[in-house]
């Protein structure tokens, strides 16, 4: 491992790290990251091999950098790849500012005081916090025909005449109904908002901010009518300023500011950030950390003992291999490589010259195949009809089949497949897969119990290795062989995992729920790893909410408003979108640079992957705020982070609250704060059934392949169907694994062999191509000030 490799590694993901939120939000280029095969440092790589090294060696034949080296500055590099973007910081701001300003155009959060659910938010009242207004009204009432100073007569005093009159009929029945609680939970929060309401308040309330009225109001309140009335949730930090539309933290958030009068970095409010950064920044690192340490427990048991292919690794070696004394990489021998990179790469200077002059004729690569609507109307009604009924083709998929399993790239490319035939059998039965549970949807919940039951699988398969590390963890013996880096990954594992839930615990989140909120990301983080290293597909998504599948597993009854919206916060911002989780890359990384003398130790590169991690993240974080106060996070492109992302935690919330309100089981809902209630436990209709027939499904399909030869399908395909990755990428791998089989059955293996150069100059084409076109999108902005024209080479 030489000093160079480390520097530019260092280098290259400092480079990833400040400049992804701009590309891709601000000038809207193809992602800088976007998957976890990152133009940004496998193009980057590329041009290494290609471009940098021939013209070091006309220097010396010494300097040219080696496959080694190479290797260490692409594992130094991806350690950068799982904040700036999806996984964390596109999400972030917004996700935790903009609910303030969605509030003022919601009528259902406001009709049901989402807000006053949230730890450190709104201190006001909502309705399941009346835990007993009979009690209430009654006391105010009989308060009202006695001129004796008390909380309630000032509490009386203070109620508008709507109030009084509301008070004095809900005083003469038995049972106050539902409109009735309403208006006087409306009433009461009117009345809260006097800065005189109390004695005990008043000389203090005046000149104070309006929210720290309420707050001081409502604590006399809870104070006056113990146990009638709940205190508000404890914890702080979810939202930022405690969710209220500050001009400056939120207006100019979405405004963003001039070309003439830009704030510098010093300038943002980060005093006001602060408390929410320091929850959710230190929650998400630490998750971060515990993908470091959960890659160095299970990278020996995948690598060495299960052999597991990691493509996306092979490719790189491939494309990097050098023979000492060679100009060009030893697959750049090869005519067949560049006849593939020049093709490719001439079919996107011409579509990206189309992206920019409209007149130039383009070369498709999405088609039209509308007419199968009328051959099956009923996949037309299934999600992830547009991948399939007008497919976009990806060469880089098709040549990635060619280093996977034959028995992957075939379930990758018949996993919608299956479930358009599944889907299509349900509706003719009346069963739609897309109708959220508590805000999961049976195919949410499908995906759920395969994750589960991979997890499951993995930790049978590696048992042993797991129970060695386990024990050296502790202290006690062990075999031999197991190694320290996965001993001290474990103790490391304990820790992060546990600093984790103290973050959650500060947020208002009960123990229990923070325990199986950390495990459930540990778990999404560990399978789609494992989904990578041995398929080597590179676009993976999960799109299942943690918060949604452990409120229809267990009930809204028995979670309750407080505990939901903490956890789907922490979904929303800690692991929204997992298509550049930090794990993936780690475990690349340490691929990487394993079997090779010139590269580096796991100790070592460890370190150097640990100085990236904490430096990447808090140069993305700086950068990414910094641009979206200037720029603005509505102008810059990103409208699902902004426009739909915040609020779907507070739409799911007031629909949860209204039904449970319905029910009349909302006060029940709400006595036990963020607490489980465990007698009230009862999953939602279905959901242990969708979640069972997932698990089952992993399962018995891991089954068959072991006891099987002949079985086609991998369990994959249960992981990914019904995700908008392999809805993409779906009808890609089913042509890859088409030409790979054709190829292998007419001309065996040697026929494979002679083509691998061809599918790495294709992989290697569509990744300079992307890097050049995000180039020219940056000279072009700067050189104009305009934002240039997008040529996206993978999804956005």
């Amino acid at each position: 491992m030489t000093r160079r490799a480390v520097a530019l590694g260092l280098a290259l993901g400092m480079l990833v790290s400040v400049a992804t939120y701009f590309n891709d939000w601000v000038i809207g280029q193809t992602l800088f990251i976007g998957n976890y095969l990152p133009i940004s440092v496998f193009g980057t790589v590329v041009v290494l091999a290609l471009g940098v090294n021939p013209l070091l060696h006309r220097i010396t034949a010494r300097l040219p950098f080696t496959a080694g080296e190479v290797a260490v500055t692409t594992a130094i590099a991806l350690s950068a790849c799982g904040w700036p973007s999806s996984t964390l910081y596109r999400y972030l701001t917004p996700a935790t500012a903009l609910p303030a300003h969605w509030l003022k155009t919601s009528p259902a959060w406001q009709a049901t005081q989402v807000m006053s659910y949230v730890p450190g938010a709104s201190a006001e009242l909502g309705e399941g916090h009346l835990q007993d207004l009979e009690a209430v009204v009654r006391k105010v009432q009989a308060a009202a025909n006695f001129d004796v100073p008390s909380p309630a007569r000032q509490l009386w005093q203070g109620l508008s005449g709507e109030g009084r009159r509301n008070v004095a009929k809900a005083a003469g029945e038995g049972r106050i109904d539902l409109n009735l609680r309403a208006s006087l939970t409306r009433n009461l929060n009117e009345a809260l908002a006097k800065p005189g309401l109390f004695e005990a308040v008043g000389a203090a309330g005046n000149g104070l901010p309006l929210h720290e009225v309420v707050l001081k109001n409502r604590l006399r309140l809870v104070e006056a009518f113990p146990g009638a009335v709940l205190p508000p949730p404890a914890g702080e930090g979810l939202l930022v300023d405690g969710g209220r539309a500050d001009p400056l933290v939120v207006d100019t958030l979405m405004r963003g500011r001039s070309s003439a009068n830009r704030l510098s970095l010093g300038e943002l409010p980060w005093r006001v950030w602060w408390p929410t950064l320091r929850l959710w920044g230190g929650a998400a690192f630490l998750l971060g950390l515990c993908g470091l340490c959960l890659a160095l427990i299970v990278h020996p048991q995948w690598s060495k003992r299960e052999l597991l292919p990691y493509p996306i690794v092979r490719f790189l070696r491939e494309a990097s291999e050098r023979t000492p004394g060679k100009l060009l990489p030893n697959v750049a021998n090869n005519r067949s490589f560049w006849v593939a990179f020049v093709l490719i790469a001439g079919w996107h200077s011409i579509n990206g010259l189309h992206a920019w002059f409209p007149e130039v004729p383009e070369i498709p690569r999405k088609f039209d195949l509308g007419g199968l609507y009328s051959l099956f109307p009923n996949a037309g009604r299934v999600n992830g009809q547009y991948g399939w009924f007008g497919p976009t083709l990806f060469p880089s998929v098709i040549a990635f089949s060619f280093f996977m399993a034959t028995s992957v790239a075939f379930s990758l490319g018949v996993a919608h497949l299956m479930f358009f035939a599944l889907g299509s059998a349900l509706i003719v039965k009346g069963i739609p897969l897309d109708v959220t549970t508590s805000g999961a949807s049976p195919s949410s919940l499908l995906r759920f119990g395969a994750y589960v039951a991979a997890t499951v699988i993995i930790g049978y398969t590696g048992r042993r290795f797991y129970r060695q590390v386990l024990l050296g963890a502790f202290g006690r013996q062990r075999d031999a062989d197991t190694p320290a880096s996965s001993i001290w990954g474990l103790r490391g594992l304990f820790v992060c995992g546990f600093g984790a839930m103290v973050c959650l615990r500060s947020a208002g989140l009960h123990w229990l729920f923070a325990f199986v909120f950390v495990a459930l990301a540990l778990m999404i983080a560990l399978v789609i790893t494992r989904i990578a290293a041995e398929t080597g597909s590179f676009f993976i998504k999960m799109e299942w909410s943690a918060a949604a599948v452990v409120t229809a597993l267990l009930g809204f009854d028995a979670i309750g408003p407080t505990a939901f919206i903490v956890m789907a916060m922490a979904t929303q911002v800690l692991i929204p979108d997992m298509r550049e989780a930090v794990m993936p890359f780690l475990a690349h990384g340490l691929k990487l640079t394993e079997g090779n003398t010139s590269a580096a130790s796991p100790a070592k590169i460890t370190r150097w992957m640990l100085v990236m991690l904490v430096s990447g993240f808090l140069a993305a974080g700086a950068v990414t705020m910094y641009l979206q106060y200037n720029h603005s996070v509505i102008q810059v492109g990103n409208e699902w982070a902004t426009h739909q992302l915040p609020k779907v935690a507070f739409d799911a919330l007031a629909r949860l609250i209204a039904d449970a309100r319905a029910q009349g089981s909302l006060v029940a809902a709400t006595a036990g704060g963020a607490s489980l209630e465990w007698s009230a436990i009862a999953p939602s209709e279905g959901a242990l059934l969708w979640t069972g027939i997932g698990l089952a499904l992993v399962l018995g399909t891991s089954a068959a392949r072991l006891r099987l030869p002949w079985w086609p399908l991998h369990p994959v395909a249960f992981l990914v169907w019904d995700t908008y990755a392999i809805i993409m990428f779906g009808p890609s791998f089913l042509l890859g694994w088409m030409f790979k089989a054709g190829v292998v059955g007419l001309g065996g293996a040697r026929a494979y062999h002679t083509l691998r150069p061809l599918m790495i100059g294709v992989i290697a084409a569509e990744l300079t191509s992307g890097l050049f076109w995000v180039g020219v999108g940056i000279v072009y902005y700067f050189a104009t000030g305009q934002r240039p024209a997008t040529y996206a080479i993978f999804p956005l």
